[in-house]
């Protein structure tokens, strides 16, 4: 673009100032189409954008011409932003039961994909059986832990490992196992008392 045509805008000449504006529409119409805020729709946009051009051709600096259309979109995404920011300062008041432009309540939006009773009930019984955990010896714990982390060859590998007879760690397991039971029935009949 021409360093004159700045200069002539810079100087008031209306021609001038509408060329520069008409360059840098396509930067206007981009930026406006990106932004979708409360209170305005693109005309509003590009009409703030329009403004911003406007306030900064006076503005520019005779020894930097060559980046003035840079300056400019500089001043068009800076106005925009600062729209933005000022609707975003103040939020608009909305209840659960304020509707959107298609008529729904905000309150029938609310859809958890998680069932909130499954998720308590799966809480409340990982409690229990840590609970249940808690009671054991410290004995029964690390046979448990050994059968826990493998199903098919934690208890010979306890017994390995603690040197005690493979059919003793099994029964070990199988105690724990009902000492637990035992507990998590007795912690649930406590529960449904009435």
């Amino acid at each position: 673009m021409n360093n004159n045509i700045f200069i002539h805008a810079k100087n008031g000449n209306r021609e001038a100032i509408e060329f520069v504006i008409k360059t840098v529409e396509p930067f206007i119409f981009k930026q406006c189409r990106r932004m979708k805020l409360q209170e305005h729709d693109f005309e509003d946009l590009c009409q703030i954008s329009y403004e911003a051009v406007i306030k900064a051709i006076p503005k520019l600096d005779e020894k930097h011409l060559d980046s003035a259309p840079s300056y400019l979109m500089k001043c068009i995404h800076n106005a925009l932003k600062y729209e933005a920011r000022r609707i975003l300062a103040k939020p608009q008041d909305t209840s659960l039961e304020s509707e959107d432009k298609d008529g729904i309540t905000h309150a029938e939006k609310l859809v958890a994909k998680d069932n909130t009773e499954s998720i308590f009930f799966r809480d409340e019984n990982t409690s229990r059986v840590k609970e249940a955990f808690m009671t054991l010896t410290p004995e029964e714990k690390t046979v448990l832990s050994y059968f826990i982390q493998d199903p098919y060859g934690g208890i010979k590998r306890y017994s390995e490992l603690y040197d005690t007879d493979y059919r003793k760690a099994r029964y070990l397991k199988d105690k724990t196992l009902k000492k637990m039971k035992a507990y998590l029935e007795a912690d649930k009949d406590d529960d449904f008392e009435f």
